[in-house]
């Protein structure tokens, strides 16, 4: 992290990937959406700007209190006991970007920068002959200039994307919000359908992104690269703003979970009311999923009686036999419960589906090699 590129990230094929964490694009404005609360997340890094926007006056100025300098320092600092609960801050050098920040606001820095505006005022006090003749007081050095200059530069960078981050986050919640709650206006939930509601809600979206193409490798096997994008954010809006649209484009999107409010990813055009999460309700003394709860208050037939779900609950109990025999890896075993789980959903809202591929998908050869290609 540093304060003029906040960080990057490597898109490809619908996936994102900062440092080694791969995901599907479109997992971290989710990811936002459950955390907002949680922990009082949004409140504890929003809550450190007051000390930011004085300096920030200060330096237009060109004049410098100490105290309000290495107060400000303090108060960034702050902000780092929350930052690591939102991704991809927790997978960033956050100890890093302390250290830099402490080294920046710094009472010698402060001292540096009273005298160079003190000395630049009396540049700037010269008089029509020593302007003529460029007779520079002696006030003025190069070197220390520069160097002033460049410190000037980092702290002004570094408090324009602190004092951001809090009006950042607000604004994103309240949009991605606002999205999930049309997305059920289109007619249907692609990108097509989906795009003109993004655009009511978002506007007009000029990102400050730089962007580099890099070589990639798709996963940790692969013999070859190919071409992805790296892109370089400076706010923390622009980076999750930018996931949010790059998961549409391949028909990420998030949705709100009917039942336990959680937000999920959904990455198929499926009207999917529910999460594949546990509720926080119980069955017969049980705690079910969300999928199972609804199903619990909807219908009066038993799993059992549902072929659907035989084939579903038959699959998992042999992936469950192949793991404990090592047949299969811990790895193949999780993905293919995942995928399973898909199926079974996409089966259960298309009978057309459930009576023709559904079986085939769901057999054990089929499933594991849609597997194996799903992990990295």
């Amino acid at each position: 992290m540093n304060a003029g590129l906040f960080f990057s990230a490597d898109c490809r094929d619908g996936r994102v990937r900062i440092g080694n964490k791969t995901y599907p694009a479109g997992h971290y404005c989710v990811h936002f959406l459950n955390q907002y609360y949680k922990d009082d997340t949004a409140a504890r890094i929003s809550v450190f700007t007051n000390r930011n926007w004085q300096l920030q006056e200060q330096l237009k100025a060109g004049y410098l209190n100490a105290g309000d300098f290495t107060k400000a320092g303090e108060e960034i600092c702050n902000i780092f006991h929350a930052l690591p609960w939102l991704k991809p801050f927790d997978v960033l050098d956050i100890k890093a970007e302390r250290n830099r920040v402490e080294n920046l606001f710094t009472n010698k820095n402060a001292e540096m920068l009273i005298s160079y505006f003190r000395r630049r005022a009396a540049v700037g006090t010269m008089d029509e002959g020593q302007v003529l003749l460029h007779l520079l007081p002696s006030e003025y050095d190069k070197t220390f200039f520069e160097q002033a200059e460049s410190v000037i530069t980092e702290v002004r960078r570094t408090l324009h994307f602190y004092d951001r981050i809090g009006a950042d986050i607000r604004k994103a919640f309240t949009q991605l919000v606002r999205f999930a709650q049309r997305a059920d206006e289109a007619e249907r939930l692609d990108e097509a359908h989906l795009l003109p509601i993004a655009l009511e809600v978002f506007g007009e979206l000029p990102l400050p992104v730089t962007t580099e193409y890099v070589p990639y490798k798709k996963n940790a096997k692969s013999k070859s690269e190919v071409v992805a994008r790296r892109l370089f954010f400076d706010s923390y809006y622009s980076f999750i703003i930018t996931d949010f649209f790059e998961g549409l484009h391949y028909g990420h999107y998030p949705r709100q979970c009917e039942i336990c409010e959680t937000y999920f990813l959904m990455t198929s055009a499926r009207r999917q009311r529910y999460c594949t999460g546990m509720s926080p309700y119980t069955f017969r003394g049980k705690q079910i999923s969300c999928k199972q709860y609804a199903a619990s208050i909807n219908r009066k037939e038993l799993a059992t009686a549902d072929p659907i779900v035989d084939i579903y609950n038959r699959r998992c109990g042999a992936i469950r036999s192949e793991k404990s025999r090592g047949s299969i890896t811990e790895e193949i075993a999780a993905k293919a419960k995942e995928l399973a789980l898909e199926h079974k959903l996409h089966a259960q809202e298309d009978p057309q589906y459930a009576n023709t591929q559904y079986p085939l998908d769901m057999a054990q050869k089929a499933l594991y090699e849609e597997a194996r290609r799903h992990l990295p």
